[in-house]
């Protein structure tokens, strides 16, 4: 049996859910405030003669929230706990395959379980399985960024009269994370040796 000396990866989990936890209830609270704030703020703007009549309260409130809702934690906390769900099945997925690539290399020591090259292919996959986590999670958030305030105002009034907003332009989106090009050439590099193996 494996003895852990230090943080175990139990505890580094722990923390972790703590830490979403915290942004999770931090987005929480920030929404209800939000919500509260808009409505005041609508009717601070309507007493003062502040708005034209083209937005609905309720549109107004829904352009007052898509400006200043708490984005950031929720969006942290919701990668940390993507992050924490699926550690366990790309640990399995790479571990099933750094199995297979054993097996395939009629049991080289080099590939054997639990040496260098399996630690290190552990290490590193989950290291990158993370990154494309974080990516993800940080270009859905820029991806969905409200503009600003005139244009979101405008959107809206948009949407209230014909039920439709204006899609996006999104100049320059390959769809390719660097990640993956990363790890496009770690695979070739395996493969090759692979090959050079038999």
């Amino acid at each position: 049996m494996q003895k852990f000396e230090g943080i175990s990866f139990l505890w580094a989990v722990a923390l972790l859910a703590l830490i979403g936890l915290g942004y999770g209830l931090r987005a929480v609270l920030g929404y209800r405030q939000i919500s509260r704030d808009a409505e005041e703020d609508y009717d601070y703007k309507q007493e003062r003669g502040m708005l034209d009549g083209e937005l609905s309260r309720e549109g107004y409130i829904r352009v007052f929230k898509r400006l200043h809702n708490p984005r950031r934690p929720a969006y942290i906390a919701s990668g940390i706990f993507a992050i924490l769900v699926l550690t366990w099945p790309i640990m399995a997925a790479l571990s099933f395959l750094l199995e297979q690539l054993y097996q395939l290399t009629d049991r080289n020591r080099v590939f054997e379980p639990g040496f260098l090259v399996w630690q290190f292919s552990i290490f590193f996959g989950i290291i990158f399985s993370w990154t494309g986590v974080a990516y993800a999670i940080a270009r859905r958030y820029h991806l969905l960024a409200p503009g600003t305030q005139k244009y979101e105002t405008e959107q809206q009034i948009k949407e209230e009269k014909t039920g439709q907003r204006d899609k996006a332009i999104i100049e320059n989106d390959w769809g390719i994370p660097p990640f993956m090009a990363i790890i496009g050439f770690v695979v070739f590099i395996v493969f090759v040796m692979w090959w050079k193996l038999w």
